[in-house]
């Protein structure tokens, strides 16, 4: 919408307008906002932010949003020098403090500026390229920048791949694998681990590698995180009614996401009819990404773990406070990092490693998952060591819901031939 009012713009240009500017600034700490007072201030002082642009301006038309705290405006020739902008935006917009329910909330910006022609004849290439040099201005720490031509490759190329994930989100472009967990000494499905897939209409199916630190590094890693959560659960409940099963469902969840609020009432919601009969969510959280806030986290954890949700952490080992974790959470299940489990069974000092963390989850009564498990050997003296489960293409790779589904049809009958029921 703003790109077309913009291409409107260039061609009713006239002196001294025949050269503009177009401005992108974010309100940083926008996500701390959110975390502190909740998530409606933000959006409060979102609307505070553009009412006195619109005041300043006067003209609706110059002004966009973009979403997560990103605005972008059109000035004049006249106005669009690096210091103009910068003054213009700290005088008029965040000069003073705003004042919403009664807070007293300081905000602040950085910004990125493309020229017409220079950069860009087109209101969309306008748009992209300032928010470009957005984005660089802020990782260098620079207030604001120009764009640059030499920016254009990686930071463009990362933006434009951050509106396709947020076009991913609306069009329902993302699904869920799931990969098993086995009991080893009875070599049943017991638990999955739901893992996100990306459609990409253009490119196929997208590995996580490739689109997680763009979801991260946006933010949309919370709404995306929280359809993960939804899809998990309506999954769950479907094997339950099905009589697939039983088995639970294990949903990655990051540090942004238990930051939030309203996080154990969104998993709450997300997860409700979804437990018991061996059913339910367990909710698998890194050990760096507690680390915080070790007390809220503790807090809205055991609020969930009290509603029947197992709490695991995941990698366990590659962090640096697990001890300290292990007596501060209310944890279930550690989960070993692939890293470990790669050097067994041949490599001393990797068989020392998994023994100590098996050990120590024996002491805290902690049920541990072997990750990345591609061998016999490996399955073998994961047993012997008295590991409970194994996750690995040993078993199975990732894959989609009907897959799985299929496999927990064809175990079915061994779980009903229990040695209770069957004679001789």
């Amino acid at each position: 919408m703003f790109c077309e009012r913009l291409d409107k713009l260039l061609r009713n240009r006239v002196a001294p307008q025949a050269s503009p500017t177009i401005v992108a600034f974010d309100v940083i700490h926008l996500g701390n906002v959110n975390d502190s007072f909740g998530r409606h201030v933000g959006d409060l002082l979102l609307q505070r932010v553009a009412e006195r642009l619109k005041h300043q301006l006067e003209d609706d038309e110059r002004i966009g949003y973009l979403g997560g705290g990103t605005f972008v405006l059109v000035l004049s020739q006249l106005e669009s020098s690096a210091e103009n902008v910068t003054t213009l935006l700290e005088s008029t917009v965040f000069h003073e403090v705003f004042h919403i329910e009664g807070r007293a909330l300081r905000a602040s910006f950085k910004s990125g500026i493309a020229r017409y022609p220079v950069d860009g004849q087109d209101g969309n290439t306008l748009a992209q390229r300032a928010e470009a040099a957005l984005k660089q201005a802020k990782e260098s720490g620079e207030q604001y920048l120009h764009y640059q031509i030499q920016m254009h490759s990686d930071i463009a190329e990362r933006l434009s791949l951050e509106h396709k994930l947020r076009a991913a989100l609306d069009e329902q472009q993302f699904l869920l694998h799931y990969q098993p967990q086995i009991h080893i000494a009875t070599g049943r499905i017991e638990s999955v681990e739901a893992l996100l897939r990306w459609h990409d209409p253009q490119q196929g199916l997208q590995h996580p590698a490739l689109f997680l630190p763009v979801l991260e590094s946006s933010g949309m890693i919370v709404a995306v995180g929280e359809w993960v959560l939804r899809k998990a659960a309506e999954d769950c409940r479907r094997w339950r009614a099905a009589g697939l099963g039983p088995v639970r469902v294990a949903v990655n969840v990051s540090a942004q996401q238990i930051r939030r609020r309203n996080f154990a009432e969104y998993v709450h919601a997300a997860a409700a009819n979804c437990g018991a009969g061996g059913y339910g969510l367990d909710l698998e959280i890194t050990e760096t990404g507690l680390l915080h806030d070790v007390e809220g986290a503790n807090r809205k954890l055991r609020e969930l773990r009290a509603a029947g949700m197992r709490i695991a952490i995941d990698d366990f080992g590659t962090g640096y406070s697990s001890l300290g974790l292990l007596s501060k959470l209310p944890v279930d299940v550690l989960k070993i990092d692939r890293s470990f489990i790669s050097g067994l069974p041949s490599d001393r000092a990797s068989v020392t490693l998994v023994s100590s963390i098996i050990g120590l989850a024996s002491a805290f009564n902690l049920a541990v998952v072997a990750e990345g498990v591609e061998t016999t050997g490996q399955l073998a003296l994961l047993g012997k060591l008295k590991c409970k489960y194994s996750q690995g293409y040993l078993h199975s790779r990732p894959v989609p819901a009907a897959e799985l589904e299929r496999a927990l049809a064809a175990q079915a009958p061994r779980l009903r031939r229990s040695p209770s029921t069957e004679t001789g």
